[in-house]
């Protein structure tokens, strides 16, 4: 078998940068006639739906087979990645918090990993110790806008809930490989998006979320909720991980930030999100720091790699 060529490489991992970066701009646009919870709960079971009908024809229904604590595990992470981590995400740019700031604030990824790492006393770069430092300079700046501004409680809440989000992510991403999960990466996320989705769904009932609008929702709404399923939930990940299997772990983690850059972008030009000077400066520093981190790091592990990359 040949070695995959430069090209092809590059093409998966620009999949990767421009899909996974548009997530936050087609979850802004879907969530604007859809109910927040209900729409991502319900892409991520009809994700998981595809997904499993794929794998059954191709593998049977065997390939699905796991032990009860498996099933308590991936839960636990569908709850953790997706419930957690998404839902807060969904839910702060429902109430307004830009789709940009969004991303800047969950490329912090890696900079709760590898705190994570060095809290159970693995050896940490004074490097990786640095990019940390400066990332959440570059946090600070970003939410110090809106820390000076009177009567913005609700603003400043969700920003910090996308942050909480965040954390769950990263715990998530970083007790994975403690908890004995099934060796076929497609299982793994076959059942983290069907959990996941099950309890975003249930939580979106709890919250009095209207099913009948969701189904009522608007065309526009419709398309960008599709392509969260199809391209974002689905394609993108399959090219995520082919990247895994054929690219080198450095290259793969450039995603962490350049995904950021890209929603930001996105968000600039399709939303009317306003780039301030302080956005800017604030992003500059958070990659700057997400970079030092993600290359210190990679060179000894692979720690930006969630059980589900996408958003």
């Amino acid at each position: 078998m040949s070695n995959p060529t430069n090209s092809k490489i590059w093409g998966a991992l620009w999949v990767v940068y421009i899909v996974w970066g548009s997530t936050y701009l087609a979850i802004e646009y879907s969530i604007r006639s859809m109910p927040p919870l209900l729409a991502m709960g319900f892409r991520f079971l009809a994700a998981s739906s595809l997904l499993g009908i794929v794998l059954v024809i191709k593998f049977g229904p065997k390939f699905f087979q796991v032990s009860p604590r498996q099933i308590l595990a991936l839960a636990l992470l569908g709850a953790l990645l997706l419930g957690l981590g998404l839902g807060m995400v969904t839910l702060a740019q429902f109430n307004d918090v830009p789709s940009g700031m969004v991303a800047l604030l969950i490329s912090a990824l890696p900079f709760w990993i590898a705190i994570f790492k060095a809290i159970e006393g693995a050896k940490t770069s004074i490097w990786s110790w640095v990019g940390i430092g400066i990332g959440f300079i570059g946090v600070g700046i970003l939410l110090q806008p809106e820390l000076s501004k009177p009567n913005n409680s609700s603003h400043l809440f969700w920003m910090f809930m996308v942050i909480l989000g965040n954390l769950g992510w990263a715990f998530g991403t970083y007790i994975a490989p403690r908890l004995g999960l099934p060796k076929q990466t497609l299982v793994v996320t076959f059942y983290q998006m069907l959990l996941g989705g099950v309890g975003i769904t249930l939580a979106g009932l709890l919250a009095r979320e209207s099913l009948k609008d969701f189904f009522d929702a608007t065309f526009a709404s419709w398309m960008w909720w599709i392509f969260l399923v199809l391209i974002g939930s689905i394609a993108t990940y399959t090219a995520y991980l082919w990247l895994v299997a054929n690219a080198p772990v450095g290259l793969i983690a450039t995603y962490a930030y350049v995904n950021p850059i890209i929603a930001v972008l996105l968000g600039v030009l399709f939303l009317d999100e306003k780039l301030s000077i302080t956005l800017l400066i604030g992003a500059v520093v958070v990659i700057f720091g997400v970079f030092l981190v993600v290359k210190t790091e990679s060179k000894l592990t692979e720690i930006v790699s969630p059980i589900v990359g996408e958003k």
